[in-house]
């Protein structure tokens, strides 16, 4: 399992083996983080554990970098001309930012959900079959594909509403549905870890609830790292947040704490609607 350091105080004698503890416990371990775009600096000095099993979400303005922070856990931003990464970002105790590792592969073990849904134009089965077949799985058999698809539509909480239809082309769901579709997509290639990039700014009140019931359920299977200008639906379904401004993160803590009573002024600022 990858491993973060324990942020509380601890007596020295204790340190190192409170340390080794719980990074033994942590899904992605984030150290000294710098991201460059070019010789701009968009995060400085970033440093966080994220557990397994739990929701993480990214709060602060526009333009302070959560969506920079979360495509970088899976190095999306590597499809942009000059950026550079210092420091370490480790998943299971593994440098995802060495020469050795296959992007390709780490993108396997991580699904990303974007803020506006991005259905295929294919039909709502072919939409969730995309990436197993891609990647050369069960592509001669079909009964294991259709339980790929199926499972996968379920945990979406997603297949009663489409069993019926899944010929039909994936562009006539509705917003909340195609949302759900791209999570069950993301999902199809069994995947470790969820990024969700404001994955219900752009839905309905009832659809987002949807959505935020989900996350509720898929974390028992991923860890999920989601990035929402909403302080409510941040409060609901996370179980700890990480306030960032001007590319650096402020504070990272239980969810319950941040919305109750943070460390810092600027946080308690913040999440009280007096700035941002």
């Amino acid at each position: 399992m990858l491993s973060v350091d324990n942020t509380s105080k601890l007596n020295e004698p204790q340190a190192g083996t409170q340390k080794a503890d719980s990074e033994k416990h942590t899904k992605i371990l984030v150290r000294d983080m710098n991201f460059y775009y070019g010789s701009v600096l968009a995060l400085q000095n970033v440093s966080m554990n994220i557990q397994p099993h739990k929701v993480t979400a990214l709060i602060g303005p526009s333009g302070c970098g959560k969506s920079t922070f979360l495509r970088s856990l899976n190095r999306m931003n590597d499809l942009i001309d000059g950026v550079r990464v210092e420091g370490e970002i480790k998943i299971d105790g593994v440098d995802i930012y060495d020469t050795s590792i296959d992007v390709v592969d780490l993108r396997k073990r991580i699904g990303m959900i974007f803020q506006k849904s991005n259905p295929f134009p294919k039909s709502i089965y072919e939409n969730v079959a995309y990436g197993p077949r891609v990647n050369g799985m069960f592509r001669r058999d079909k009964k294991k594909m259709d339980e790929i698809v199926e499972k996968s539509l379920k945990q979406a909480a997603l297949w009663d509403e489409v069993k019926d239809r899944m010929n039909e082309s994936a562009l006539g769901l509705s917003g909340g549905q195609q949302q759900r579709l791209c999570i069950a997509r993301a999902m199809a290639i069994s995947p470790e870890i969820l990024l969700m990039d404001e994955p219900a700014s752009a839905l309905d009140p009832i659809s987002t609830a949807k959505i935020e019931e989900l996350i509720h359920q898929l974390k028992k299977e991923f860890t999920i790292v989601i990035v929402t200008h909403n302080m409510q639906q941040a409060a609901r379904v996370s179980d700890e947040t990480a306030f960032f401004y001007l590319g650096k993160l402020i504070e990272f803590d239980k969810t319950s704490k941040i919305f109750t009573k943070p460390s810092i002024k600027q946080t308690e600022d913040y999440v009280s609607g007096r700035f941002g």
